[in-house]
């Protein structure tokens, strides 16, 4: 990993836990082991820093959503979305979705950060339609949207409501499966 590569994994990790405004250059370029000059020579500003760290997270979470999605059978992998969320929701370190975090934060529906945020979720929402194409639902569109608004749900609650997330996997995956039969 290159210099540019480490200081935006770590300037990721950073922002997720402390948030993208609490989260100064100073402290970014001390967590990344760089000087501060360094870090400016790599990212000419704060803001190209947390674009690039968005792209990298957009680019970790999708290949992670998908090898496991996809390792699933076709016809089970609409629930195996679900699956996945209620798995991720429940790691130690959890601090919800960094683009819904990134809409908080960045409200301007015209910024880069919420920018990026719609398209990560929109790219998921394709991603949802194939899968339930692919199970052969006869109305994707519509089941894909439930289920894409199921795990946002899921994503929110479990960061609100920690102490609840058992109980809130327990409810998105009963949720799901009545979406899913009744889509078919």
């Amino acid at each position: 990993m290159d210099v540019a590569q480490h200081i935006v994994a770590s300037s990721l990790q950073l922002f997720y836990r402390n948030g993208f405004h609490a989260s100064g250059v100073e402290l970014l370029s001390r967590e990344a082991g760089v000087t501060k000059k360094t870090l400016y020579r790599h990212y000419p500003s704060k803001d190209v820093l947390i674009n690039a760290a968005l792209a990298l997270r957009h680019t970790q979470f999708m290949a992670r959503m998908r090898a496991f999605v996809d390792a699933a059978a076709a016809d089970q992998r609409p629930l195996a979305y679900i699956d996945f969320i209620a798995g991720w929701v429940q790691e130690e370190g959890f601090c919800g979705c960094a683009f819904i975090n990134a809409t908080a934060e960045f409200a301007q529906a015209d910024s880069d950060p919420h920018q990026q945020a719609a398209g990560h979720k929109a790219d998921i929402q394709q991603y949802l339609l194939a899968l339930c194409a692919g199970a052969g639902a006869p109305h994707p569109e519509g089941v894909s949207t439930q289920l894409f608004l199921l795990g946002e749900g899921l994503i929110v609650g479990a960061q609100v409501q920690r102490a609840q997330r058992a109980a809130l996997v327990d409810g998105a995956r009963a949720a799901a499966q009545v979406i899913w039969s009744t889509s078919q």
